[in-house]
């Protein structure tokens, strides 16, 4: 689940923007914003300079197998 104030606040910019949200960053009255604590998204944040159709993808493909598996291993499914 994404913290709701980042992903508003970064919902309508384009990937290079929404870095900053994830880090965190100062304002120009010089208030410290602070970034995510999600641990995914400062990893994506450092590792990308841009997030493709492809990457939304698997990592939608990612999110759902993941998923499907705690479902299994909690016998909440049968496999």
């Amino acid at each position: 689940m994404l913290e709701k104030r980042i992903n508003i606040r970064a919902s309508d910019y384009k990937f290079e923007d929404k870095k900053k949200y994830y880090k965190g960053y100062t304002n120009a009255r010089n208030q410290e914003k602070e970034g995510t604590q999600i641990v995914e998204l400062l990893q994506l944040a450092d590792e990308k300079n841009d997030f493709t159709e492809q990457d939304i993808i698997t990592r939608d493909n990612s999110i759902i197998d993941g998923f499907v598996e705690f479902l299994k291993t909690n016998g909440l499914i049968q496999a």
